[in-house]
This record gives C-alpha cells, sequence and structure tokens, in this order.
C-alpha cells in the first residue's frame, strides 16, 4: 500500500479510542488494498464506520453498505450523510439483492457470530464476489483475554455460562457464538473460500476494556457530551491529538500505552480474529 495511503489511514484512525477496533480497522484496510474502481461492500455496515474509512482514502470506489438492523442503518446515514454511498437494509439468511459475481471485495466485520448459520451467510458472501475478490473478515475470539471482559471470563471458567445480553454481556452481547482460528478458517473453506491470511489480535488492553467502549458508545449516541468534547472522542472526526483536553488525553495516552504491549506476537489469546480470504479465480 502506498505511503500515501498509509498517512491517510493514520489521520483517519485518530479518534478511534477503541485500540481493538483500531487495529481491525487498520488490518481490513491494508489487506483489502483498495484500488480505484473497486466496488467494495460493507456487510453489516452498522454505523458506517468502514465505508466512512474506505471513503476518506482519496481513492475512487463504488462503495455500498447493507444490515438488517434499521436503527443501524439510520445511524450510518447520518454518518455518511455527505458521501454518496448505498446503504441498503438486507438479510443474509435470505438472497442478497445483487447479482452473483457483483463485487471486487468486501468488509464483514463482528458479523458472522450473528447469524444464525454462519455457514450459509458465508456462502451468499461468496456468491456476490467476483472470482479472485477478497473478503476482510473479523469475529471475536472465544480465548479472549481476562482483562477484556472479566466477568464473562470468571462466569465461562468457573460456572459454564456467559451473560447473553445487555450491559454486563460484555463480549457476548447478543453473539451466538465465539470463535477459535480454526472454527472460523473451517466455515470459510466450506463456503467456497480460500484463507490467505489468519490471525489473533488485541491480547494487552486495559482493564475492563469492554465496559469503558460500551460506556463511551452511549454517551456519543446519547449526545449528552459537550461538542467539544465529543468532537474529541467520535471515531468519525480527525482531531488533533495535541490539542485534546485534559481527560480525553489521558484516556487514549494509558491506552495506546497499555496497547503497546501487543507488538510482542501472541497467536493463542486475543480479542479479534483477522481474516483475509479469497474467492479462488475461475470460480462462479
Amino acid at each position: 500500500m502506498e505511503k500515501k495511503i498509509n498517512k491517510k489511514i493514520n489521520i483517519l484512525l485518530t479518534n478511534t479510542g477503541d485500540l481493538a477496533l483500531k487495529r481491525r480497522a487498520r488490518s481490513i484496510l491494508e489487506e483489502l488494498d483498495p484500488q480505484s474502481g473497486d466496488k467494495i461492500i460493507d456487510i453489516g455496515c452498522g454505523d458506517g464506520y468502514y465505508s466512512y474509512l474506505l471513503s476518506g482514502l482519496g481513492i475512487q470506489l463504488n462503495l455500498t453498505g447493507t444490515d438488517l438492523n434499521e436503527e443501524a442503518l439510520e445511524t450510518a446515514k447520518e454518518n455518511l450523510k455527505d458521501k454518496n454511498i448505498p446503504l441498503i437494509k438486507a438479510d443474509l439468511m435470505k438472497k442478497l439483492p445483487f447479482p452473483s459475481n457483483t463485487f471486487d471485495k468486501a468488509v464483514m466485520s463482528e458479523v458472522a457470530e450473528h447469524l444464525p448459520d454462519d455457514l450459509k451467510g458465508l456462502r451468499e458472501v461468496y456468491r456476490i464476489i467476483k472470482p479472485g475478490g477478497i473478503l476482510a473478515l473479523t469475529v471475536p475470539h472465544q480465548n479472549y483475554p481476562f482483562l477484556w471482559d472479566p466477568v464473562n471470563w470468571l462466569l465461562e471458567r468457573i460456572f459454564k455460562t456467559h451473560i447473553k445480553s445487555g450491559f454486563w454481556a460484555g463480549i457476548w452481547n447478543q453473539h451466538i457464538r465465539l470463535y477459535s482460528k480454526d472454527q472460523i478458517c473451517e466455515v470459510l473453506e466450506k463456503a467456497g473460500f480460500k484463507v490467505e491470511k489468519a490471525e489473533v489480535q488485541t491480547f494487552w488492553c486495559l482493564p475492563f476494556n469492554h465496559y469503558l467502549i460500551n460506556i463511551g458508545f452511549r454517551l456519543l449516541k446519547a449526545r449528552v457530551l459537550p461538542t467539544n468534547l465529543h468532537s474529541q472522542v467520535n471515531k468519525f472526526q480527525q482531531v488533533n491529538p495535541k490539542k485534546r483536553s485534559f481527560l480525553p488525553r489521558l484516556y487514549f495516552d494509558t491506552a495506546q500505552y497499555v496497547d503497546n504491549f501487543n507488538k510482542r506476537n501472541n497467536t493463542k489469546v486475543g480479542m479479534t480474529i483477522f481474516v483475509k480470504a479469497e474467492k479462488p479465480r475461475g470460480e462462479r
């Protein structure tokens, strides 16, 4: 990827305070390696974050976002209101409203764990990607670090259970399953993809990291923060780190300090599994 694009990625990620999300986003952008004219779909686009990042790279891309959740789509429309990006309600458990072999590349971040039938959903993604096309996918890792979600970490190991929904559900919130690296790669291969890269990410994090992120998300959504403070912690905006006020700067600096330990390789424990997969050329 060109240095110019890498510089833009760094700027776009400046206000991403969830360091696990920041790492996922960087991996997705780098491994997709967007090229001018690419047709890219963000499947399960949520609030539109990846479409926002892709649209800010300074490359002429044909972007589309889909999600089943109408509230998420409305939020994405607000976050992407100055972008010309179609956002479509679509269900992976049914046929997506696109012809086969439509897209050059696809993003599918933190989606498969929600699907009643992940293999069926991935086969549908496979259908709409062109031969030789790339899928950048992330899912939560079943062997997540204790500090990320101490409540469920202890519940799973002591009582063989977890909290399924609500604030204290942590990493399990609204998720049907978590994955091992082998499990998600096996499902992708059954769907027809060839796995090019698979790695576990983010072992080190702030204590109770998932709950800190949840609180921050709720504050931003409720728009209860002063305008200046809101802009300093909103991942859809860029602020010069040197101009942050004390509390945001303290959080970002502390989170970054802890995250720096992730430069040490850890292949067994982590919050996320990142996978780059390809639809083999010659397939239809």
